[in-house]
């Protein structure tokens, strides 16, 4: 297999790093060498299941050391990567496993997801481990299939989204640059495998850094994991920062924990809560901007950039990441200038090559040039920062006028009794939507006083009309607040209901 495949990538990184611990995983470490062992006996496996270059693998398997080696045994033999994230409920896992038409599903029995009977599966407690055969040499070339990830679905059913070979290398090359990950790093990934903490583990793979993988995240235990396990580097999703910032607070405040990057993204944080982070654990955030369809480096939001003195920076995701482009472009797709709000298009070697088996949606997705949609609504300020407004589908319009939620979000936030806050539209018999804050409050919270505080800091079409109090906010499997989850219940029985 030609270098520049990410089965040849990880066979070179696995022997140059073969005395380093790779992953820590359930109390046990596996150094480079074994997983190479490992993948290759699992490999070999697949292959008397069948599975040849190019077939579908499906991974529906919760994160553990087994995932990682998997992926492996997959890209080695030139197959197709197809994660599954284990949140997701079952209809969809079907719904991915048909799509896909995947040759094996490798399977941990205890997800208890039912697969159609003549779905070939591979449980996780039958994964070999030993008598790893040197492989087969294969012809795969950069532009062959590896992997096919599925968008989160808020805005419909998921869409596959294909990636190739070159794409999977190159998103790695721009990781390793902006994600800061290097050698001695021990990643601490509580993120599921599935979504973008595989990705990650990924990248530890290729540099000969270690993976201490968790079974998920436990504020407690990511605390204890971040003082006692020599752990310089993790990622998180914004609701995971604010329970390990309570969780923080209630301790007064971490010892010097020798944390070196905390990276995070997949969801908007608000400028408030940031600054608390800065204060807690000091410069170590890099934010990400991306999407499945452009894995995780759009934009990136440096260290130095998160400057408390900065609020216009930390109301940003930054800047074109290494090896991307931005621009943002009005309804007939012609470039705006800086300043104007319009749609976000993203460019880079890493963007999908299109959609699994949906030409019709491919071709809306990609414009002249090789730049896409992202269906983001943001604007890029004179220096190149990119500031996002919201998604075309959560946007109101009240009364004629756009009301961007996450600028709402942000502002609501500030309110001392407010610890998360979602905005949506709302029916209304005359302006069409009004504006509805959910908000999980911060001890006690008064609904009328919340709407009045907003008075003087957003203009009369943006302030919430009414105020619902929650204990916590639904999120999808992939770490977003879940709107239409929140929208159903005001848009039930009507014809329009948004996104």
């Amino acid at each position: 297999m030609v270098r520049g495949t990410l089965g040849a990538e990880f066979a070179a990184a696995l022997h140059r790093y073969r005395d380093r611990v790779a992953v820590e995983a359930g109390g046990r470490r596996w150094t480079f060498g074994e997983v190479d062992r490992w993948s290759r006996a699992v490999a070999a496996q697949l292959q008397a299941h069948g599975v040849a270059p190019g077939d579908a693998v499906a991974l529906h398997l919760q994160n553990g050391a087994e995932f990682v080696v998997v992926d492996v045994a997959v890209a080695r033999l030139g197959a197709v990567k197809v994660p599954v994230n284990p949140l997701l409920p079952a209809d969809t896992v079907r719904h991915i496993v048909a799509a896909t038409r995947a040759r094996v599903v490798v399977v941990d029995p205890a997800l208890g997801v039912e697969l159609p009977p003549d779905v070939p599966v591979l449980l996780v407690d039958e994964l070999a481990t030993d008598g790893a055969p040197e492989l087969p040499a294969l012809s795969i070339g950069s532009d062959a299939r590896a992997a096919i990830y599925f968008t989160g679905g808020t805005t419909g059913r998921p869409k596959g989204v294909v990636h190739t070979q070159a794409s999977a290398v190159a998103v790695q090359y721009a990781q390793l640059l902006e994600a800061e990950i290097v050698q001695d790093d021990r990643l601490l990934l509580t993120t599921p495998l599935a979504h973008a903490a595989g990705l990650f583990a990924q990248s530890a793979l290729l540099r000969g850094a270690t993976s201490v993988i968790e079974p998920g995240f436990d504020a407690d235990r990511v605390l204890a994991a971040l003082r006692d396990r020599g752990i310089t580097w993790t990622f998180l999703v914004p609701t995971m920062l604010y329970r390990l910032l309570d969780v923080v607070g209630a301790v007064d405040g971490p010892e010097d924990l020798g944390l070196r990057t905390v990276v995070y993204g997949a969801a908007p944080i608000t400028p408030g809560r940031l600054a608390r982070a800065l204060e807690v654990f000091g410069p170590v955030f890099v934010q990400l901007y991306g999407q499945t369809e452009c894995p995780n480096w759009g934009t990136r939001l440096a260290k130095d950039d998160h400057d408390p003195a900065r609020p216009d920076l930390l109301d940003s995701c930054g800047r074109a990441s290494i090896m991307a482009d931005v621009a943002i472009v009005d309804e007939r797709f012609a470039p705006l200038p800086a300043g104007d709000t319009g749609e976000v298009c993203l460019r880079s070697p890493y963007v999908l090559e299109g959609y699994l088996d949906d030409p019709s949606a491919t071709a809306d997705e990609f414009l002249p040039g090789g730049w896409i949609r992202t269906g983001d609504v943001g604007f890029l300020d004179e220096a190149g920062y990119l500031h996002l407004r919201d998604r075309h589908a959560d946007m109101v319009i009240s009364g004629g006028m756009n009301v961007y939620c996450r600028e709402v979000e942000n502002v609501l936030a500030e309110h001392p009794s407010v610890s998360q806050v979602a905005v949506i539209g709302v029916p209304h018999d005359d302006w069409g939507e009004a504006v509805h804050a959910v908000v999980v409050a911060a001890g006690a919270a008064d609904r009328d006083a919340i709407v009045t505080w907003s008075r003087g800091r957003l203009p009369a079409y943006a302030r919430p009309k009414s105020v619902e109090l929650v204990d916590d906010l639904p999120v999808t499997p992939f770490g977003k607040v879940d709107k239409k989850v929140l929208r159903a219940p005001h848009w039930a029985g009507r014809d329009r209901a948004i996104g």
